[in-house]
């Protein structure tokens, strides 16, 4: 059972909250994994919506009917940790499936203000903790809106920690600059991916880790424009369903999966290398 939490330090978007909806999608299709993805924005539904929208309800082999009442949202959740009632049980009723007994999801607070969602927050490392005893692998797009305070209990108790940045040398420098000044990005359990990736690029993967002096190569997860089109319209499940038909093809949508799959070995690695104490 791992907790694996993906963060950013960047002042732009890194796309994170799609890389992370992808790597759980592929991680749930391809292994026998109980996986719960955890969102913890402030009124953004990227990660939602890759899943959902209003014109997509579909249920069926894949997805089962949401028959918990879940209208109360983490903020009802957060109310049953607040009165010491909450269970691993608990947590799964709060969330919404998307593949069964692989894949749910703990959508982000409903909440619009600000105060409040400070207060949610304050309670995310207790769901985590408590949601790891149930499901095998617990992955976290992490805000960066949440309080220091409450951010650091979430990244120290996770088993792996995958910091996003973009693929130019500002966002190259900006993470090394956090590497040299603190040593929490030194640590052996932390891993670098690089979203939005562009093989054509001259900051290619290796490139980067020579220039940061990194033992490990960056992951990456590619830009595709299928994949994008499909989040924006609730349907991460339905393109891997049709990649999975195109395996044996050489193109752009292939080449995705490819270094998706490489993504999420190394993820793989790294969780047994941390439950064998290695790191």
């Amino acid at each position: 059972m791992s907790i694996i939490t993906f963060i950013s330090e960047d002042i732009k978007e890194t796309g994170q909250s799609i890389s992370i909806s992808a790597i759980a999608t592929a991680m749930a299709i391809e292994h026998n994994y109980r996986i719960l993805l955890f969102s913890t924005e402030f009124i953004d539904k990227t990660l939602e919506n890759c899943f959902w929208n209003s014109n997509n309800r579909r249920t069926g082999l894949f997805t089962k009917a949401n028959v918990m009442d879940v209208s109360n949202g983490l903020e009802g959740l957060v109310r049953t940790f607040a009165s010491n009632r909450a269970s691993g049980d608990t947590i799964r009723s709060y969330t919404k499936p998307v593949l069964r007994d692989r894949l749910d999801i703990l959508q982000a607070p409903k909440t619009v203000d600000f105060k409040e969602y400070m207060n949610v927050s304050s309670y995310f490392s207790q769901i985590i903790d408590v949601a790891n005893s149930v499901y095998d692998i617990v992955l976290v797009d992490l805000s960066k809106k949440i309080p220091k305070q409450n951010r650091d209990k979430v990244l120290n108790i996770s088993d792996l920690v995958v910091v996003n940045f973009n693929q130019n040398m500002t966002s190259i420098n900006r993470f090394l600059k956090l590497k040299q000044n603190n040593e929490f990005y030194r640590k052996s359990n932390v891993l670098l991916n690089i979203g939005r990736y562009n093989p054509n690029s001259k900051y290619s993967n290796k490139n980067v880790a020579r220039y940061l002096k990194e033992k490990n190569i960056p992951m990456v997860v590619p830009y595709n424009i299928l994949l994008a089109d499909e989040c924006s319209e609730g349907k991460i499940i339905d393109y891997f369903l049709k990649v999975q038909r195109m395996e044996g093809y050489d193109n752009k949508d292939t080449y995705f999966v490819k270094q998706l799959r490489n993504t999420t070995q190394s993820l793989e690695y790294k969780m047994q290398e941390k439950m064998n104490g290695l790191i």
